[in-house]
């Protein structure tokens, strides 16, 4: 089972800060190919109330947003930086900045606009969260939880920040801390979907029924979460719950056809349930989503085989055997199977 994990690598630093009127409006729209007459309605109608009103920030705010609904990230960018020029002491317009910059892998960029956020509104939460975000990816733990103390000393019941914190343990695989904060940030912040979901993989492998429990708790908040119902249905699994299991994989495939629900589908019918023929049923259709699904080829050999269907386990094991030469369970079967 993948654990979630934090995306490393980056860098930081600093600010200045001005109110500038800004003295020729322009008539950008944005370059991507959707909706192309619904973009330049839209756009028209902002760019003809710029013309009348050069220095409104809020304008330059509300064309971001747009660009940001149509992907346009580095339009948005520069509209915020626009609204920064006409009005520098709104912190909204430095907290989209960064959050944009981070979409774009600018995090040094991102960490100068949360500092200049803060340089406005030293009281700022989000700025705070978002320091201590940028501290976590670069592995600074110190600094991380300094920036979510920070923020606890301001609002004890900050959810955020008691969630950071779990990250920061996590990352230190210092687990029982981990759970600890993911805990508290559940007890101030009920419906904290991402904080469910790190505490039922960390007891995942625990013998109990914690983790079940929490993705349960999961789903109440978002049934059709891919994620949460896959570690779902994982978790009954492992757990010998085999009917739930089934239940949950199919309701995964109702949502979105992919192959892992597929083939545990088939592992459970076949190692389980000993149903060989539905087994062979759902690794065909594993198949049919990654046509190259080595495990696939392999474990519908071997529910062949106990069907006495030798020739047909026969040719998965060769191929499977194609697609890795060196897969020495595929290559001891395939011995097996020509003995007969």
């Amino acid at each position: 089972m993948n654990r979630i994990i934090l995306i490393l690598g980056f860098s930081l630093f600093l600010f200045s800060c001005g109110n500038e009127p800004i003295n020729e409006v322009s008539e950008e729209v944005p370059t991507q190919d959707t909706t192309a007459s619904e973009q330049v309605t839209e756009f028209k109608a902002i760019n003809e109330l710029l013309k009348d009103d050069i220095n409104n920030s809020e304008l330059y705010l509300k064309r971001a947003k747009l660009y940001m609904k149509y992907n346009d990230v580095s339009s948005a960018v520069n509209d915020l930086d626009r609204a920064i020029k006409v009005d520098s002491l709104i912190p909204e317009y430095y907290l989209l900045k960064a959050e944009l910059l981070k979409s774009q892998d600018k995090l040094k960029e991102s960490k100068e606009a949360l500092d200049k956020c803060l340089y406005v509104d030293n009281e700022n939460i989000p700025a705070r969260i978002g320091l201590g975000w940028l501290a976590l990816i670069l592995r600074n733990h110190k600094q991380a939880l300094d920036y979510a103390d920070a923020v606890l000393r301001r609002d004890i019941h900050s959810a955020e920040a008691y969630y950071l914190k779990g990250m920061i343990f996590e990352d230190k695989q210092d687990t029982v801390r981990a759970i600890s904060s993911f805990a508290t940030a559940i007890e101030q912040e009920n419906d904290y979907f991402d904080a469910y979901m790190h505490l039922a993989l960390l007891h995942f492998d625990a013998p109990n029924t914690l983790s079940k429990g929490y993705f349960k708790n999961a789903l109440r908040i978002d049934s059709n979460s891919l994620e949460a119902l896959y570690g779902f249905g994982m978790i009954c699994q492992e757990r010998g719950d085999y009917n739930e299991a089934i239940e949950t994989y199919y309701k995964i495939l109702n949502i979105h056809e992919y192959r892992e629900p597929h083939f545990n589908l088939g592992y459970i019918h076949q190692e389980y349930l000993k149903v060989y023929d539905v087994a062979i049923e759902h690794y065909t259709n594993a198949i049919k989503v990654e046509p190259k699904y080595l495990d696939a080829y392999f474990n519908r050999a071997l529910c062949y085989e106990q069907r006495d269907e030798l020739k047909k386990a026969e040719k998965d094991l060769r191929y499977a055997l194609e697609l890795n030469p060196q897969y020495t369970n595929a290559a001891v079967a395939l011995e097996r199977i020509l003995k007969y």
